[in-house]
């Protein structure tokens, strides 16, 4: 079983953004896997670096469509995009920089933070460009 399971319930009704969902979560279950089944520290470092560059290309293309539609809540989701990448970038150095271990305290955020920021944040933008198109 998957660490993060995609399901429709995850769905924000806007293709381009739910594809680019179910690719964080596939990143994410990769580096649970590979934590889980104890591979070596270059093919982890590879999914890190992987998941915080594919974190910036999606949230950039996010950010886009919602100025596209004049979305009023921009700028907070701006400010937690940023903070989720610093934080995976933290998770990025201290796995090079500190024993090279992934925690089971960073997994469990990365599932929190991913779902929880889809099913409220996410959806929201979702609902606002449902309602009122440009």
């Amino acid at each position: 079983m998957a660490f993060v399971e995609w399901s429709e319930e995850l769905s924000v009704g806007i293709t381009q953004v739910d594809q680019e969902h179910q690719k964080l979560v596939a990143i994410v279950n990769q580096l649970d896997e590979a934590m889980i089944s104890g591979k070596g520290t270059r093919i982890m470092n590879e999914i890190l670096t992987q998941l915080v560059e594919y974190t910036k290309i999606h949230f950039t293309a996010e950010e886009a469509l919602m100025a596209e539609a004049e979305y009023p809540g921009l700028d907070l989701h701006k400010q937690q995009h940023r903070q989720l990448v610093r934080k995976v970038e933290k998770f990025h150095s201290d796995f090079n920089n500190s024993g090279r271990r992934i925690t089971r305290k960073m997994m469990d955020f990365l599932k929190y933070w991913l779902s929880n920021h889809i099913l409220v944040d996410d959806m929201a933008f979702g609902k606002y460009r449902v309602e009122c198109p440009t």
